[in-house]
């Protein structure tokens, strides 16, 4: 699926990439499973290349317009951030209703004011603070997304706290800052050693990152009385990431596939869903509910904008 995809989007001149995230999309999903079901992705791939030719245009005349009337470019950053809360609900909502289990869609509704508030006034107040604020943006962001998810009729929910995301991200600092002392000393003295210091050290903070959060946001998501459960580790991760990047490198690129399923997988088989009672009658029940909305409709606008 890989190298069929990368050869047919260089043939096509990047055409055939719509049709080749759904292709890998599909095979994901498809050998994803909870209580014996596979997930279903549903995407029409010309919807896909309908929303990647409108940013393809749109940052085309914004290169060619910064070049020529740079006062002019300044004004389209502008109108951009405007405009991208409206993107993030429409890719969300898309990937939403395009994602299903055992015939039942998932789906995202949300105002676009509540998305700029969540991914442009936080952030820009994030950076207005030197970064004091910005657990508190991140925390609001996957709130944001979960809160506005659903399953069949049924929404999710988020029982964590921004105060849950700063422990998080504060009890980082202390290796963090412990590393880069060590690193700092050990300089001094041979300084390949920081080197590698240095990248162990970031290694671990982005796998850090990445499970903690993983774990924080699964482990407090609700879907009506269920919940989930995740339990993935710092240091298995890491091994993850840092054995598929070396095994990347080293074969020019060819381990890449691998790559990519060992990390599903590890985070997949760390993931669990804990039912509250009979899971067939709620699906049941989604399956009864979802059916007597209608027919699934779509708009004018219903396309990926591969956010």
């Amino acid at each position: 699926i890989w190298l069929v995809n990368i050869i047919l989007s260089i043939l096509t001149l990047g055409i055939y990439s719509a049709w080749a995230k759904v292709r890998r999309k599909q095979y994901f999903y498809g050998n994803t499973k909870l209580h014996g079901a596979s997930f279903q992705y549903l995407a029409d791939p010309v919807k896909i290349l309908k929303g990647r030719i409108v940013v393809v245009l749109f940052f085309a005349v914004y290169s060619v317009i910064t070049e020529l009337l740079p006062i002019i470019g300044s004004f389209l950053s502008i109108g951009f951030a405007l405009f991208l809360p409206w993107l993030v609900v429409r890719s969300l909502s898309f990937n939403a209703r395009n994602s299903a289990l055992r015939n039942i869609r998932f789906g995202f509704d949300a105002r676009i004011w509540d998305a700029a508030k969540a991914f442009v006034l936080w952030p820009l107040a994030g950076a207005l603070t030197l970064g004091i604020l910005m657990p508190y943006v991140y925390f609001n962001q996957k709130k944001f997304v979960v809160e506005h998810s659903s399953y069949g009729t049924t929404r999710f929910g988020l029982t964590a706290t921004a105060g849950d995301y700063y422990k998080l991200f504060f009890s980082l600092l202390i290796p963090l800052i412990g590393g880069i002392v060590l690193a700092v000393l050990i300089g001094f003295v041979f300084p390949p050693i920081s080197i590698l210091i240095g990248i162990v050290m970031y290694l671990y903070a982005m796998a850090f990152i990445v499970v903690k959060t993983n774990n924080l946001l699964f482990n407090s998501t609700t879907l009506s009385v269920h919940g989930f459960r995740a339990n993935m580790e710092t240091i298995e991760y890491s091994i993850i990431v840092l054995t598929n990047t070396l095994a990347t490198v080293l074969t020019l690129g060819l381990f890449h596939p691998w790559a990519r399923i060992r990390a599903m997988k590890y985070k997949v088989e760390h993931l669990s869903f804990v039912p509250k009672g009979d899971i067939d009658s709620f699906l049941a029940a989604e399956q009864m509910q979802t059916s007597a909305l209608g027919a699934e409709f779509s708009d004018i606008m219903d396309f990926d904008f591969g956010l």
